[in-house]
């Protein structure tokens, strides 16, 4: 029996042209030309029988009809690319684990340790998905996440890796190598804000004692990788946590001129939901980041010890 189905290129034309609100820059996106695009999206109105576009001059305008209408066949064409991928994986993505990871964590230190994990466990498939402190893991379909927090997530098991420890940073082009400050004179600098953790400046003079006086300026970061990146610039000082820079104080691109790290009052934890059972894969990643991340509780543990 012959399905009532409009071609897949109509079908990609009238969703490209409803994202961008404009034929040219839709045929860019998906390889036709203007009127390539103009007609494809003509032909699928004159088979469905409705106006999915109003066209003013050279804007277009979605009916409601059309609203309603891509509301519906996106699902449908994200499943059908997803099958695509599949076949050419020669396994489904939901076979996959998930593992949900904040940006900055995720590729300043996680993604370069994942060659161990992968030669370790060869043929668990994996996906690194990006996550926030406080993920819905009933709706987000993530496995299991490396999260900072203090370690209370609902329905979830949590497991603590390391305590977070920040300082504050310098490019030699800022302040010179192995020029030790007091604390006190962080504030003749420019201070990089770090828009993920506004906060970030506030608990480093907590951690100090130190008494918060006037407004901490200094450029607006998104992430703190962006942060780093300032940081290393030599834009200002910037307040990070220290697993993120090791690597880079190591080499002098950046230094600590104003003594050791602090607790920042947070900490590491691998999580994964309770209402999908345990599983193997879960299991494995779970078992290698607690041992991947041991130096780290050592270290982070020698850092906050009382001094006798």
């Amino acid at each position: 029996m012959r399905r009532f189905l409009p071609s897949l290129t109509a079908l990609t034309a009238f969703e490209a042209a409803a994202t961008y609100r404009n034929f040219t820059r839709a045929g860019e996106d998906i390889g036709l030309t203007q009127s390539g695009v103009s007609r494809q999206v003509s032909n699928l109105e004159n088979l469905l029988g409705v106006r999915l576009f109003e066209r003013i001059g050279p804007r277009l305008l979605l009916t409601e009809a059309g609203r309603n209408y891509l509301e519906s066949i996106t699902k449908y064409l994200d499943g059908l690319e997803e099958a695509s991928i599949d076949a050419v994986r020669g396994s489904k993505l939901q076979d996959a684990t998930r593992i949900g990871v904040q940006d900055s964590f995720a590729s300043q230190w996680l993604v370069p340790r994942m060659a161990g994990f992968m030669k370790r466990f060869p043929d668990t498939q994996f996906n690194m998905v990006p996550t926030t402190d406080t993920p819905d893991f009933s709706e987000n379909n993530i496995d299991v996440a490396v999260l900072r927090g203090r370690g209370a997530w609902t329905d979830a098991h949590a497991y603590k890796l390391f305590e977070e420890m920040i300082t504050v940073v310098a490019a030699p082009s800022l302040i010179p190598k192995g020029e030790k400050l007091e604390p006190q004179l962080y504030n003749k600098f420019q201070k990089i804000q770090n828009a993920r953790r506004p906060d970030s400046w506030l608990r480093w003079l907590e951690a100090m004692k130190m008494a918060h006086e006037g407004p901490i300026f200094g450029p607006r970061f998104a992430q703190t990788t962006m942060v780093i990146k300032a940081a290393v610039s030599g834009l200002g000082l910037a307040v990070v946590p220290m697993v993120m820079v090791e690597d880079l104080l190591r080499d002098g691109q950046l230094h600590c001129p104003f003594g050791d790290p602090v607790p920042s009052g947070y900490s590491y934890f691998v999580v994964y939901p309770m209402n999908k059972g345990v599983s193997k894969r879960v299991m494995d990643f779970r078992d290698w980041i607690i041992s991947e991340t041991r130096r780290l509780r050592s270290k982070t543990a020698r850092s906050v010890s009382p001094t006798v």
